[in-house]
């Protein structure tokens, strides 16, 4: 809810061209020292992951104010939609599928989950907001956990007492704003 996402593309010579996603921290916000701050924690953060099933991002900066990341375009639908779909059809997505897209799930957050940071200290990374929506399935068949927005690390302040991601897919101890580790992560998957 603190930003806005628009497609792009970046030519270059010869004809070459890209499609990427701007995300854009929302103007409302820009003034807002601790939106900022979030919006630039998670530009910091999401730059070191390098996984197959985890949104790749590119570059961030700042014009005239406004803050940006440019990430990876990912040319699919996110994992609430599908389900959605398959629900107004009165379907149930194949047992196979459902285990693949889990299987690519636990491997982006385990890669996240065992960063460290430059002096090879674990940094406890927690994406705290691991629901369909933030899982896309692209129409070539990867999947890829997307927006680490909420994600806290050993770095990460967090007010004690602070409930952040969706109720429905949170597990208890994040639920009852308890200490979270990796497994909350986990526990979320299986919902």
């Amino acid at each position: 809810g603190m930003a806005e996402i628009f497609k792009a593309k970046v030519a270059g010579a010869g004809g070459f061209e890209k499609d990427l996603v701007i995300k854009r921290i929302l103007p409302h916000f820009s003034d807002d020292d601790h939106f900022v701050k979030m919006f630039v924690d998670e530009a910091r953060l999401a730059a070191r992951l390098k996984h197959p099933n985890l949104i790749h991002t590119y570059d961030f900066g700042e014009v005239d104010g406004q803050y940006f990341t440019v990430m990876e375009y990912l040319p699919g639908e996110d994992l609430a939609k599908a389900l959605d779909r398959l629900t107004f059809g009165h379907q149930q997505m194949p047992v196979h599928l459902a285990a693949g897209i889990v299987s690519n799930v636990c491997a982006g957050l385990h890669h996240a989950h065992q960063m460290t940071d430059t002096s090879g200290r674990p940094l406890h990374l927690i994406h705290r907001d691991i629901n369909p929506a933030n899982i896309v399935v692209t129409y070539t068949g990867t999947v890829k956990v997307i927006d680490f927005g909420i994600a806290k690390t050993t770095a990460t302040e967090t007010k004690v007492g602070t409930i952040k991601g969706k109720l429905a897919y949170m597990s208890p101890e994040q639920l009852l704003a308890r200490n979270v580790d990796q497994r909350s992560d986990i526990f979320s998957t299986g919902v």
